[in-house]
């Protein structure tokens, strides 16, 4: 977990609290580019057209943010947490220079595997966020959860977010695959998008 906040805007002081819902985001597929397969250095990591003036502007208006993602690569050995940490460094200065002057937390799984309760599509990284930044008052069943993937939509659902699908990544295959009949539940419950700048252009008219 990382909890980052930089610059001198009011918003970046310890003690704000971000007065509306928690938006939960997927990174990759979301957030950057999603290479088909893993993205853990600064020069890999590109940004989708948009998404880091969108997570800004969910900022500006008052949301709390909160990215939680499965890196499935360090239990295989491919790269370490200090890897992910020092992206995750790189991309929140990226976020500053777009305009984000805080986010409340990155979380992420050092393992992809459905046994792991940390591993989306489970939900234990939703439920350490919500324990650990209780005094921010995040709960994900009052906010919304971006995803690209079928296991960013279950564990919304699970967590009693709104699912949010982007057609970024792998999203739209994941539109495909909601329309199985096994996958009728969550769909109900799904809103999407074509990216994370149109789900905050939608966020920002409601």
């Amino acid at each position: 977990m990382v909890d980052i906040y930089w610059g001198e805007d009011p918003m970046s002081a310890p003690d704000y609290i971000a007065p509306k819902c928690v938006i939960g985001l997927d990174r990759d597929g979301v957030i950057n580019v999603d290479r088909g397969t893993y993205t853990w250095k600064g020069t890999d990591f590109e940004p989708i057209k948009g998404s880091l003036e969108a997570i800004a502007n969910l900022r500006r208006i008052g949301h709390k943010i909160a990215i939680i993602t499965n890196q499935g690569g360090i239990e295989k050995g491919l790269f370490t947490e200090e890897d992910v940490d020092a992206l995750h460094m790189y991309m929140l200065n990226l976020l500053g220079k777009a305009g984000c002057p805080s986010i409340d937390a990155i979380y992420y799984s050092a393992s992809s595997h459905k046994s792991n309760m940390y591993a989306k599509p489970n939900i234990g990284m939703f439920k350490r966020c919500e324990k650990e930044q209780k005094f921010k008052d995040i709960k994900f069943n009052k906010g919304y959860y971006v995803g690209d993937k079928m296991s960013d939509l279950k564990a919304a659902h699970r967590i009693g977010a709104k699912p949010v699908l982007v057609r970024t990544g792998y999203g739209l295959k994941t539109e495909l695959e909601l329309k199985k009949f096994t996958y009728r539940d969550i769909r109900k419950k799904t809103i999407i998008f074509d990216d994370l700048s149109s789900f905050a252009e939608w966020i920002e008219a409601h």
